[in-house]
């Protein structure tokens, strides 16, 4: 099983395509902190032979830099179909998360984790927004 692709948008939804606006950010700018960010989507699309297809247990953890989850794990499955015809398939997950709450800035991360194996890990940082000057 390989993933495609995987990335945080500002909103996605996955059917037999995927579609996602605000693609791939990775810098959360906060005017303080702990800071609430309203609402991301993680999405990832991963490619699986027929023998792999089916029923996937997953887990997503949002993780900070000294290696401790921000939030509980997220859970569930993950259906990759068998192909109708060939030997390989696409299983697509368009992931809601609303009101997540970072404590602090710095680097954080977002781990999709299939079948007890880490599929992605996608970078996220948490930055004081620039202090605008008024003349």
């Amino acid at each position: 099983m390989q993933v495609d692709f995987a990335f945080i948008c500002d909103y996605a939804e996955a059917t037999n395509k995927i579609n996602a606006l605000g693609i791939g950010f990775d810098t959360i700018m906060a005017a303080r902190v702990p800071t609430r960010h309203p609402t991301f989507f993680l999405v990832v699309q991963m490619r699986a032979t027929v023998v792999e297809a089916g029923e996937k247990n997953f887990e997503v953890h949002l993780i900070d830099d000294d290696g401790k989850e921000i939030m509980p794990a997220l859970k569930g499955q993950f259906n990759i179909p068998r192909p109708p015809s060939g030997t390989e398939s696409t299983g697509r997950l368009a992931m809601r998360f609303d009101g997540v709450e970072f404590p602090r800035y710095g680097n954080y991360s977002i781990h999709m984790v299939l079948e007890g194996h880490e599929m992605s890990r996608i970078p996220l940082r948490v930055a004081q927004a620039p202090v605008s000057s008024q003349n």
